[in-house]
């Protein structure tokens, strides 16, 4: 099922780097890895392989994370898969993806990405088990995968306690996976927590619906014994995970205040993300507040001047960007919807939101949501 990849040259000629894939080149390694998922994209075994594949300066592997692998119903429906074949449902948990790696005498840990701020701070919690487990794996041409979670690495959902989680062993160059008992032996052997697993699927109907209405959890991921893997999200987890990914773009935020949302959003987010959604929010509120009691005592002031007059007066006496507002008093209009439309107007580029900040008294750096998720 999986092809054999010994060096870079062996995986160029499968990918376009026009169509979404690239060679990232680091210090002393290189990532192949894809900007965007498009339906055309994964046609071949090779590219399934380009997801965080990393290569020395040379082009020799060094390292194979997962394969990239798909939703249940995006490219299988449920009624085509044999369930009956030997599979296992595992926990998917939510965190950093993070793989050892060997750069010169040094073992390093690496998300997709490569060798990150999540990766490093995963790196300072792992045990000596952990750690014995990853030297000896990739000493053996093994790749041993984990689950990086933490208070400090927080995705949607929550955990106390900083932990390393096996996820998965690959062969690094012939690209089959451990079987689940030989992972067991590993993590066992040294001590380092393996992934949870659930009775196998017996109604693929049932197990779906249950799946979906899970609580406090992402979802699982199925694992046939050939390695085909398949992963199913709650409900509730991809709508938080939404939220959350909304909030990495200022244009997404002024859409939520625009549309009265953000009392909608914010029971999605975590307490962080929800902190600063909250606190963006309110500061343009409140500069729009401040602006539409600045604008109605001025359409007071001067609401009986013939309309060129008053037209001259606004020029004056309001911001440019606002004179809109003002006018549209005059034609009987309310300034709070009018300085909303401002507001939505912002929403609908990346560039505009930089337009108006300086009038709606804001500031644009979003917490970090970088932990790269599977």
């Amino acid at each position: 099922m999986f092809v054999h990849i010994d060096h870079i040259d062996d995986v160029l000629p499968h990918i376009s780097l026009a169509d979404g894939f690239r060679v990232l080149q680091r210090d002393g390694y290189q990532v192949v890895d894809y900007a965007f998922v498009d339906k055309d994209m994964f046609t071949n075994p090779y590219a399934l392989e380009c997801r965080g594949l990393k290569f020395d300066s040379l082009g020799n592997l060094i390292a194979r994370p997962f394969h990239k692998f798909f939703n249940l119903g995006e490219k299988e429906f449920p009624q085509d898969i044999d369930f009956s074949a030997p599979h296992r449902v595992l926990e998917k948990r939510d965190g950093s993806m993070i793989h050892p790696c060997i750069l010169g005498d040094d073992l390093v840990f690496m998300t997709r990405k490569g060798k990150t701020d999540h990766a490093d701070l995963a790196l300072a919690h792992a045990t000596d088990g952990a750690l014995d487990l990853c030297s000896n794996a990739l000493s053996t041409g093994i790749t041993p995968i984990f689950e990086f979670t933490s208070p400090l690495n927080r995705v949607v959902l929550g955990y106390e306690t900083p932990e390393l989680t096996l996820l998965a062993a690959r062969h690094t160059h012939a690209g089959n996976y451990l079987t689940h008992d030989e992972l067991g032996a590993m993590a066992n052997e040294h001590g380092v927590s393996l992934v949870a697993d659930f009775d196998p699927i017996v109604n693929i109907s049932t197990f779906t619906s249950q799946a979906r209405a899970l609580e406090g959890a992402e979802g699982y991921v199925i694992v046939f014994d050939t390695g085909h893997r398949l992963k199913l999200k709650a409900d509730a987890y991809v709508l938080r995970h939404k939220a959350l990914d909304g909030l990495s773009y200022e244009k997404n935020v002024l859409a939520w205040i625009a549309q009265n949302a953000v009392d909608d959003v914010a029971p999605l987010l975590h307490d962080q993300a929800r902190e600063f959604l909250l606190d963006y929010a309110g500061k343009v509120q409140a500069s729009v507040q401040t602006h539409v009691a600045q604008i109605e005592a001025f359409y007071d002031a001067n609401k009986d001047l013939p309309r060129k007059d008053f037209a001259l007066k606004a020029q004056e006496e309001i911001d440019k960007r606002l004179t809109r507002v003002a006018f549209a008093m005059l034609d009987g209009r309310e300034a709070q919807a009018e300085m909303m439309k401002i507001v939505h107007w912002a929403t609908h580029s990346e560039t505009r939101p930089a337009q108006i900040r300086d009038l709606l008294g804001t500031e644009w750096t979003p917490p970090d949501l970088s932990a790269v998720k599977d």
